[in-house]
């Protein structure tokens, strides 16, 4: 007698792959959306946002006017960030909106690398938890696209590709990531390296016998990540000189840039006046108490529960912890709520995943109660993600007509000084001062170097090259923040500003001054 045929029973895995992607999708928009619109006016004026990203986005109009870092301007990280403004003026123009833009589509990128590694280490709601939790407190303290984000996307990136496997095609891969990561922030794409290289060596010991090829995809590793940060540095290296770039790059990074308060440890109290709302005294102890404590707390319950739990994937989490602390150790000279937030993706998966693990083995906590918790978590994330942008659109604001398009002010103070550079400048005009006023206007800076310090910060060759820029071009105007105290000798021996100061006030009159501090000299 035949067999009867069985009705197949349809798998419910492809629903449940689909339902994930529309997951992942959704909070990645969700992401992009919030950036999109504390950024902009809607539909698509972009708001001003003060922050390194102006200087950058600078540096890239220079590039595309034929001047190279290290040769004709000054810089000390690589030119990744510099060549990608570069790239996007090139094809949009010089347009105000560039640089909020970047910074929606960045952190999109990294909740969506956030959540593809949770999902390898949790499942449900909790694996979106942390991309959420990102959103709402982390990109509180950073909405500046500077080459802190960038460098991140790529370490993610790596650390995504080697939670997948170790073989050498992803090794390599992982190499190449860690020498794009390196073109943005050279320090941290170096402590990435170093990260996944001690993590190999923690595999060759728990696995004896593939010690030689653990040591050869360490030497893959390390050469396929020089490699591409040679090819991508190659040009800038050869048109400023081997000397020049060295000192750029190491040598001045690790004698000066700590001289200012906000290059040192000192900023973790600057930071805590410089930045407004309430919402910083939830967002700065949240930043502050996550990285790095979280990674510790790992380490120790990983240290005593890794034999008795041999089913939880404590390779992966090792990884990822492994790459947390090394791109922390990059910013921890000097801890601002910007950096931290630039590098604290993977102590948002490690946060979820123990407050996971402890609601999935508490005894006093049940089902309905666990399930409860994670809803209010996830609740309260959205509603702080929401706030800020609802606000930022309700928010009365001042509008401008600028050579680089229409731009919001949220400050009345900012809107009354850029209109006055607006009626007294014009686009292609010689200007040297505060970096936010050059891309708005198309002004351009004829010297090498961006700000004066009166630390070491500023070094007395970078004074003497200002001074000639600005008297052979005939600077007519710059704007100096608080310049009073500025030209003010420090008879400090690390104060080299001193020629510059006795320029300014021979050939330079105070025309005008702002509540912000920010100073007009026009030229006598």
């Amino acid at each position: 007698m035949p067999a009867l045929p069985v009705a197949s029973v349809p798998s419910a895995r492809p629903e449940r792959v689909a339902s994930g992607g529309l997951q992942v999708a959704s909070v990645v928009l969700f992401t992009f959306l919030i950036s999109y619109f504390r950024s902009f006016v809607f539909p698509d004026i972009p708001l001003w946002i003060m922050g390194d990203q102006l200087g950058f986005f600078h540096d890239g109009s220079r590039i595309l006017e034929g001047q190279l870092p290290y040769r004709d301007y000054f810089q000390i990280v690589p030119p990744g960030t510099d060549l990608t403004y570069a790239l996007l003026i090139k094809c949009f123009g010089l347009r105000a909106w560039i640089p909020n833009l970047v910074m929606a589509f960045l952190a999109a990128a990294t909740a969506l690398l956030i959540t593809l590694i949770a999902r390898r280490l949790m499942q449900g709601v909790s694996s979106l938890l942390p991309a959420l939790l990102f959103t709402a407190f982390v990109l509180y303290g950073s909405l500046d696209p500077t080459h802190h984000w960038f460098s991140t996307v790529a370490v993610m990136g790596a650390t995504l590709v080697l939670l997948d496997g170790t073989s050498r095609i992803r090794v390599a891969a992982a190499g190449a990531l860690c020498g794009l990561a390196a073109c943005f922030t050279q320090t941290k794409g170096a402590v990435a390296v170093a990260a996944f290289v001690i993590y190999f060596v923690w595999k060759m010991r728990q696995d004896r016998a593939a010690t030689k090829e653990w040591r050869w995809k360490c030497l893959l590793l390390c050469v396929v990540a020089a490699a591409v940060f040679f090819a991508a540095n190659a040009y800038f290296i050869a048109a400023a000189g081997v000397r020049q770039w060295i000192y750029c790059t190491i040598i001045y990074p690790l004698r000066y840039y700590p001289a200012p308060t906000v290059n040192n440890w000192r900023v973790v109290l600057y930071d805590f006046g410089w930045h407004g709302g309430a919402l910083k005294w939830i967002c700065y102890p949240f930043i502050y108490s996550v990285t790095p404590l979280v990674y510790i707390v790992f380490l120790f319950k990983m240290r005593r529960l890794r034999e008795a739990e041999p089913s939880a994937p404590w390779d992966k989490l090792f990884l990822l912890t492994l790459t947390g602390l090394g791109i922390f150790l990059a910013v921890a000279s000097a801890p601002s709520m910007k950096r931290l937030s630039t590098i604290s993706a993977p102590s948002m998966i490690l946060l979820v995943w123990l407050l996971h693990r402890w609601l999935s083995q508490s005894r006093t906590i049940g089902v309905y109660a666990r399930a409860r918790l994670r809803l209010a978590i996830t609740i309260t994330a959205v509603a702080f993600a929401i706030e800020p942008a609802i606000h930022a659109q309700f928010h009365r604001n001042s509008y401008l007509n600028l050579p680089a398009g229409r731009v919001a002010f949220r400050e009345r103070v900012d809107y009354e000084e850029f209109s006055w550079v607006l009626a007294h400048t014009h686009p292609g005009q010689y200007f040297f001062g505060m970096p936010p006023f050059y891309t708005p206007f198309h002004l351009r800076n004829p010297a090498p170097t961006e700000t004066v310090e009166t630390t070491e910060y500023t070094r007395p060759k970078q004074v003497a090259g200002l001074i000639a820029a600005i008297d052979s071009h005939s600077v007519p105007l710059m704007i100096l923040r608080d310049s009073r105290e500025f030209l003010r000798p420090a008879h400090s021996g690390a104060d080299h500003a001193g020629p510059f100061r006795d320029y300014v006030l021979k050939n330079y009159r105070l025309v005008l001054s702002f509540p912000n501090g920010d100073d007009v000299w026009q030229k006598n």
